[in-house]
Formats: structure tokens, sequence, C-alpha cells
């Protein structure tokens, strides 16, 4: 106890440390920009532009990282700068603007897969280190531009380089908030030695996913270590085993498996704080479990209000119009929904989803040797 304590005192220290650290870089740069501005809007007008080139800040830390990631061919899958959301994808990118929940608002991420050829250590570090490196280079950069250059175009530069510098050392204060910060990963991938930890089951299991391993062959243990983590882990682990199922085609066990969810989310009903877009999705899946087994379209998801369904899963919808379509006896429908699906599956970076989705197109092709027909019969693709 006293430990935890100790660490929450560190950690509030630490956490102040870096506020002032990003206040100062704000403040300085408003203050550079304020004394070369005549303008009857001041000090406004210096602070908004400060805060604009704030944003900028952040898109070379989070392009930083995206670099540190590509440099030992780690397949990168999102990433956000501010409210800006980007998703990577095999042969092009989306891009949406996306504000955060307000409490989990964090200023950008980039979501990686570890490179399963490589060790861990050397790559993250290189991933976590390159962001704070990219803020620290501009900065340099920046200040030396300002250096050589005078009136207005010198403080925006000088500007820039207090907002990049002031970036860059905030980030490496080893703090942890919504998610640890650069400094605190930087400490725990320095002193890391054993890519087997238990508590890295889920970069193991996403690493697999990422380069193809199908979700029936996905280990175990780290399916168990992710099913007893903290929330959001229990869903992912629930996703993996209900892929797994579809997989091999039986929908019966996957029905049990909705009632896993269900005494899941009761469990954990005061912890499910911005996960709705998660569960929704999982729900959909089960939907589409039913209405196979029942034969049924009328158990199919109907209400895709949410944006983030097809943000996330773009190949979800399409496959519900395909089952749809199929149950219905309009084959030629059903085979265009599916071309749909197949397409948005295998330009996911996750190559597991491109097997999965089409596993399933197979499994309802299927039921057109059963189904009443308005159209010819198709052929089982191969």
């Amino acid at each position: 106890m006293e430990v935890s304590k100790t660490q929450f005192v560190l950690n509030s220290l630490m956490r102040l440390l870096q506020v002032f650290l990003g206040l100062a870089g704000w403040m300085g740069a408003g203050l550079i920009l304020g004394l070369h501005l005549h303008s009857g809007l001041q000090p406004f007008l210096s602070m908004i532009l400060a805060s604009g080139l704030g944003v900028i800040a952040i898109v070379v830390h989070e392009s930083g990282h995206y670099i540190g990631a590509r440099l030992h061919r780690m397949p990168v899958l999102m990433m956000r700068f501010a409210a800006v959301e980007v998703q990577l994808r095999r042969r092009d990118w989306k891009i949406r603007w996306s504000p955060q929940l307000k409490g989990r608002r964090l200023g950008g991420y980039v979501m990686a897969a570890a490179n399963r050829q490589l060790p861990l250590r050397k790559q993250m570090l290189w991933l976590v280190l390159m962001g704070p490196l990219a803020n620290l280079f501009t900065g340099l950069i920046s200040g030396g531009f300002g250096w050589l250059t005078q009136g207005l175009m010198s403080a925006f530069f000088l500007a820039f380089a207090v907002l990049n510098l002031s970036m860059a050392f905030a980030n490496l204060v080893p703090t942890s908030r919504i998610l640890p910060s650069d400094g605190s990963h930087l400490i725990a991938w320095w002193l890391h030695r054993d890519d087997q930890r238990a508590e890295l089951a889920p970069m193991r299991l996403l690493a697999m996913s990422v380069a193809g391993v199908p979700c029936e062959q996905l280990p175990g243990a780290d399916l168990a270590q992710l099913s007893q983590g903290a929330m959001p882990q229990p869903l992912i682990a629930i996703s993996y085993r209900l892929s797994a199922l579809l997989n091999q085609r039986n929908f019966e066990a996957a029905t049990q498996l909705e009632q896993d969810l269900e005494a899941l989310l009761q469990e954990y009903a005061q912890s499910l704080e911005g996960m709705g877009t998660q569960i929704t999705l999982l729900r959909i899946e089960f939907a589409f479990v039913r209405a196979y087994l029942n034969r049924d379209a009328k158990h199919l998801w109907d209400d895709w209000a949410n944006s983030d369904l097809d943000w996330y899963c773009p190949w979800l919808r399409p496959r519900c119009s395909a089952l749809r379509a199929f149950l219905n006896g309009d084959l030629n429908l059903a085979e265009h929904y599916v071309q749909q699906t197949l397409a948005a599956a295998s330009n996911s970076v996750v190559a597991s989803i491109n097997r999965s989705e089409g596993l399933l197109a197979n499994t309802m092709r299927a039921l057109s040797a059963v189904a009443p027909s308005k159209d010819l019969k198709l052929e089982l693709a191969p």
C-alpha cells in the first residue's frame, strides 16, 4: 500500500512537471509571437497562432513515431493527431474528423503491431523514441531558421522551435494518465528482456493476427491471459474466440459465446465507458450467427447509424447484406455484396481478417444449395 501511495505521489509530481513544460512551451511561443504581432486582437491572436503551431508539433511528434515503426517494418494500423484520425490500409488510407471523449483525450497516438521477425525491445525502443526525437530535431532546425531570419518570419520559426522542444521534453517525463507517456514506455522497454511475459499477450496476439495467423491457431495461454486483463482486453478475447469458431463453421458454439459476452458486460457494467462501438461490433457478429443458424434475416443487425462501425469494420455491413440476400434467394445481389466484403477485408492491414471473411463467404455461398433461389445456383468458391 505504501509503495502504491509513493508511486501515486511521484506520478503526480511528474505530471505537474509535464504540464509545466507544456504550458511553458505554449506561453513562450505566444510571447515570442506577441512581441512581433501588432494587432488589436492581442494577446488572443498570438495564443491562437501558438495553438495552431502546437497542433503542427503534434503531427511532427506522431510522424516520428510512425517513422520509428516503419524503420523496423512494424505494420501501422491507426494514427491520431488531436481530433483527426487516420486509418492505414494495404492499398490506401482513410482520414476523418473524430473528436475524443471528454476525460479520455490524447494529443495523438500511433497504433502499430510488432514485427514478429525481430525482438520486441529494439523495435519498441525506436517506436517510442522517434516521437520526441522528431520534435527535438524539428525544434533545433526551426530554431536555426529563426536565428538566421528576421521579423515576423523569425518569430514563427522561434515559436515553433519552442513548442517542439517543450513537447519533446514533456513527453520524455515518465508519467501515466490515460496511457503511459513516452518516457514511461522508454524506461519499460529499456529494462525489457523477456518477449514471452504474460502481460505482453495482447501485443503477441495482435502481431500474429496482422501477420495472418488464423484465430483458431492463436495460443490458448495468451487468449486466457487476455480474458483476465483489464477492459477492453476481455472483449478482444471474445472477438478472437468468435472469429475462430466462425472460421471452423461452429456457429452453435458461437451462441454460447454470446452468453459469455452478456455475463461479462454485467460484471464490468461500471467500466465500459468508451467501449460502445466495440460492444456493438460484437453484437452485430452474434446477430449474424443467429440469422445464419435460424436461416432468418430478421435477426440481422439493422442500426448502422454509428459511423464507427463502417470505419473500423468496413467488411461487416456488406457481409450482413450478403447473408440477407442469400436467405432471400437473391444470389446475384448476394454475390455482389460478397465481393464488396472481400474487397474491404483484403485491404485490411490485419491479414487474418481476409482469410476469415473468405471462409465466411464460402459458408454463405453454401446456402445457395439449400435456400430457395431466384437465380442460377452459384458454384462454391475454391
